[in-house]
């Protein structure tokens, strides 16, 4: 099967795996950009509760309620700069789940050649 050259703009985007990274509490976290569903500036939570000693808010974007989950132990009373809505999926099934985070890059690039790639998108597909 022959194959076609792809343009030099396109061909960027297939050799590397575009990255959004972000950092709650000083801590960070990096996640496949396919993966990021939206990343909303000062989120407004519609409620909030704890579950196992962790704080979860939930943003209302009708039809759906956003689980704000802080993913390290401790109960912080810190309202997050941005939430991460993550999408995640198992067969047929689709959620959304927001992460809280105090700075959040989204222009990074990891060569898909790199040893952590593998690792990093294993969660996501």
């Amino acid at each position: 099967m022959p194959t076609t050259r792809l343009p030099e703009v396109i061909a960027p985007l297939v050799d590397t795996l575009q990255l959004v990274e972000f950092e709650w509490r000083g801590r960070c976290v990096q996640v496949p950009r396919f993966a990021v569903y939206a990343i909303l500036c000062q989120p407004v939570f519609s409620r909030d509760y704890y579950h196992q000693g962790r704080r979860i808010g939930i943003i209302q974007i009708d039809p759906y309620e956003i689980p704000v989950l802080d993913p390290f132990p401790g109960k912080s009373q810190q309202a997050p700069q941005y939430a991460v809505i993550i999408s995640h999926s198992t067969g047929n099934k689709f959620g959304l789940f927001g992460y809280p985070a105090d700075v959040v890059r989204d222009n990074l690039h990891l060569c898909g050649e790199h040893a952590a790639v593998e690792h990093i998108v294993k969660a996501f597909c």
